[in-house]
């Protein structure tokens, strides 16, 4: 009966000896070298990780599994880990621990390739003190023996594979296998190789990833394990599994600070017996030891010069702004097209040729000394060129004039600011296009200077914009400029600027000329 006992419990050990690499689901995401040894310093992080799994919960003697595991980066192309596993059950306890040297190849910027070697100690073992049967007080193997123990040594090896988001790995914790001895009897372990599969989808703050592990026992034969994480803003996600040994799991974790994360995960069972349990609980706690210089996936953490997809947050918020000076330009742009586009149009043409003349605007071009004063003719060259005007500008008849709200002018000068470009090179094109090609440009810049030097700058700045337009290849028998002066300065914050503005206006002609 003693021998018989014995039996069973070393096939029991055996059993349990070849769950002990078991891959829990939260520390499987959380943590890719508890999936392979391989990925040990392939992040170039010192990281850590503690797991505790409590199975069939209710159930007297069901089994427990606490794993800790370190890894982390030698040399940039190489990795460390350590790897200890500890389960029970009942009255057995087996334990495994697993020293990791991992290489890393890059293969190209986008693709690498990594392999590692771990030697392993197993050890498993059987207490006998808390066996309870018949006739045990005079059973001698009761008596004399507290327990039974056997330890060997074993090594695996671990393959992994990586293009972008895609993550594939194989592993073979047990290659040698070799036999725990007894004192009575032996027992082998099983040999069995597993692998595992992910692909990270990015998507604005998202990631999702869809992953898959199968394991294969020469004893045991295949399990396989399903599962999906959807993670917001690198610090929170969900997680759903599912196992061929019917096993349904949902799960959450968080980045509590950006060294440190946690994770919990509940698995439910639909076979008959697992409903007579309370279900599998697992919890999982990282912490970061320190980091690389550089953050590169697969990693759990979160580092503080990173945006939500991992990219340094200087080269972030540059994209951001220059995105965002895009955008603003192309809004100008339109807005400008917009603006000409409705001086251009005909569909009410009688209102377009009869609209005031700028030099019938009150208010807005006279000189409060000489109040009958028109807009300045400048049809005679400038002080400053001689490019001469093709003809008075009264003489012709005008669509009203629209502001150009970009166009400005260094302070006292005629030297217009990079700003301006984009009004003037929209207007540009949109004169180049027009169907006219001998239709008339007004431009206008006023000043709020009533004296006679204010006015001479004006009409120098009306000028130099015609002198941008002739270099976009505006022709320049087309282009009348002029300057003239506000009646009144305006008292807004802004109103030097409201009253330095510019105006350009469209001859009045049917598109059909």
């Amino acid at each position: 009966m003693t021998r018989k006992l014995i039996t069973a419990a070393l096939l029991l050990i055996t059993t349990h000896a070849a769950m002990a690499q078991e891959l829990t689901p939260g520390q499987n995401y959380m943590n890719k070298f508890a999936a392979a040894p391989a990925y040990a310093g392939f992040n170039g992080n010192d990281e850590g990780f503690l797991g505790y799994r409590a199975m069939m919960t209710g159930i007297d003697g069901a089994p427990t599994l606490l794993r800790t595991n370190v890894n982390g980066n030698i040399m940039d192309n190489m990795g460390y880990g350590v790897d200890i596993v500890n389960e029970k059950s009942g009255n057995f306890n087996n334990t495994i621990a697993a020293l990791t040297y991992a290489y890393h190849i890059r293969l190209s910027n986008d693709m690498n390739l990594s392999f590692a070697l771990s030697p392993t100690i197993v050890r498993s073992a059987f207490d006998l003190a808390k066996v309870r049967t018949f006739g045990s007080a005079v059973d001698p193997v009761f008596q004399n023996e507290a327990g039974l123990a056997g330890t060997g040594f074993d090594a695996g090896f671990s393959l992994m594979f990586n293009v972008k988001g895609l993550y594939f790995s194989v592993n073979a914790p047990r290659l040698i296998c070799q036999d725990l001895k007894f004192q009575n009897g032996i027992v082998n372990t099983d040999r069995e190789i597993n692998s595992n599969i992910s692909y990270a989808i990015e998507a604005d703050k998202w990631e999702i990833e869809p992953g898959a592990m199968v394991s294969y026992g020469l004893k045991g034969g295949l399990d396989w394990q399903g599962s999906l994480v959807a993670k917001y803003d690198r610090r929170a996600w969900m997680q759903m599994s599912y196992s061929s040994q019917n096993w349904i799991g949902v799960g959450a974790g968080f980045a509590a600070t950006n060294r440190i994360v946690l994770c919990y995960q509940y698995e439910i069972g639909t076979s008959d017996i697992a409903k007579t349990c309370n279900g599998n609980h697992e919890v999982t706690v990282g912490f970061m030891m320190s980091k690389a210089k550089k953050f590169q996936k697969p990693t759990i953490f979160i580092d503080d010069k990173t945006d939500s997809r991992g990219n340094a947050k200087g080269d972030s918020d540059l994209a951001k702004k220059l995105q965002e000076e895009i955008k603003n330009r192309d809004s100008e742009i339109k807005r400008l097209e917009n603006l000409i586009e409705d001086c251009c149009s005909n569909n009410n043409p009688s209102s377009d040729v009869n609209s005031p003349k700028p030099s019938e605007d009150p208010g807005q071009i006279t000189d409060p000394s000489e109040p009958d004063q028109q807009v300045a003719d400048n049809n005679q060259p400038s002080q400053e060129n001689d490019i001469a005007q093709p003809k008075d500008p009264h003489s012709v008849e005008w669509l009203t004039p629209t502001e150009l709200t970009n166009v400005r002018f260094a302070t006292g000068t005629t030297t217009l600011l990079q700003a301006s470009q984009s009004d003037l090179d929209a207007l540009a094109l949109k004169v180049s296009h027009d169907k006219n090609k001998d239709r008339d440009i007004l431009i206008i810049a006023y000043t709020n200077d009533p004296t006679a030097y204010g006015k001479q700058m004006s009409e120098n700045r009306a000028m130099a914009i015609k002198q941008y337009l002739i270099s976009k290849g505006v022709p320049a028998n087309r282009i009348i400029a002029t300057g003239a002066r506000l009646r009144t300065i305006s008292e807004a914050p802004d109103g030097r600027y409201e009253d330095n503005r510019v105006m350009v206006g469209l001859e009045a002609k049917q598109r059909d000329k």
